[in-house]
């Protein structure tokens, strides 16, 4: 091994997904359903976070940079209905209610 084999840090493999990853559409339509929700048109919301500060892979190859996280994931009623807009109705529509039989006697 060389030493520069040495700086080199080495690198993770990549994380491999369970299933199918969901574009934002798919998981508008799971979060309608985790919800509950059977009526109204919603969005995907992301909260992000930003931090800014020295970033590089060893203390002196650091530069300074930003950096950005998804903290939250929610829906939100829209002003404007877009393509990415999900109507709960279509994707999560409500069981009809049964009619309750009155006790025989």
């Amino acid at each position: 091994m060389s030493p520069t084999d040495a700086a080199v840090p080495k690198v993770a493999p990549a994380p491999v997904p369970i299933g199918e990853l969901l574009d934002m559409r798919e998981l508008t339509v799971a979060l309608i359903k985790h919800y509950g929700l059977h009526e109204g048109s919603y969005d995907l919301l992301v909260e992000l976070q930003f931090a800014a500060g020295r970033v590089g892979p060893t203390k002196d190859t650091a530069l300074p940079g930003a950096m950005v996280g998804i903290s939250k994931v929610g829906l939100i009623k829209p002003e404007t209905i877009s393509p990415a807009t999900v109507d709960a109705a279509e994707v999560n529509p409500a069981k009809p209610r049964r009619k309750r039989r009155a006790p025989q006697t």
